[in-house]
């Protein structure tokens, strides 16, 4: 009997032609996330004490240092937490917004930046997730979004949440600059 094996991850999808997405990519400035189903898998884990632990995914990680110099980075969730600001701090995220379902006027809080919406990615996974989605520049979503996330975003990752998605979301920005990952 053979070892047993994963199954291929399916192609990315886009909602737009594959030329359009990559002029939408090459115009990002700042990435925005959500954190609970795209940093992390949306498992929230309780140790004994009542402290909250998430997991994050080191390839998204990498992803994020390969293109920080080139991009800015941001949160923009509805709950805050230790373990999250201990990852974006490691990460070096400049722009953090907690506390804030309310996903578009988290986005006001950073018009300061000046940046178009042409120039703003963001990857979000659920419906609080919809009306920033639908204004920025280039839209994403984890393959395990909600389906109606995934229906309405520009580049839905073959990964899921908190497994590699935000990573194909970094490549594909790098690509479109020009600038391939390692």
């Amino acid at each position: 009997m053979s070892p047993a094996r994963h199954a291929p991850k399916p192609p990315s999808r886009s909602r737009i032609p594959p030329r359009a997405l990559m002029a939408r990519a090459a115009r990002v400035r700042l990435v925005l996330l959500d954190v609970d189903g795209v940093l992390t898998d949306g498992r929230l884990y309780y140790g004994a004490e009542g402290e909250l632990m998430k997991a994050f995914d080191v390839k998204d990680g990498h992803g994020i240092v390969l293109l920080r110099d080139q991009v800015d980075f941001g949160v923009i969730s509805g709950r805050p937490g230790k373990a999250t600001q201990r990852r974006l701090e490691e990460l070096r995220f400049k722009h953090v917004i907690f506390g804030q379902l309310d996903k578009l006027a988290g986005y006001a809080q950073l018009a300061h930046l000046g940046l178009a919406d042409d120039e703003v990615a963001y990857m979000g996974d659920d419906v609080v997730d919809l009306p920033l989605l639908r204004r920025v520049g280039l839209s994403a979503a984890p393959a395990d979004a909600r389906p109606e996330v995934r229906a309405a975003v520009h580049f839905v990752a073959r990964a899921g949440g908190g497994r590699d998605a935000m990573r194909e979301l970094c490549d594909l920005i790098a690509a479109a600059r020009g600038a391939g990952h390692r």
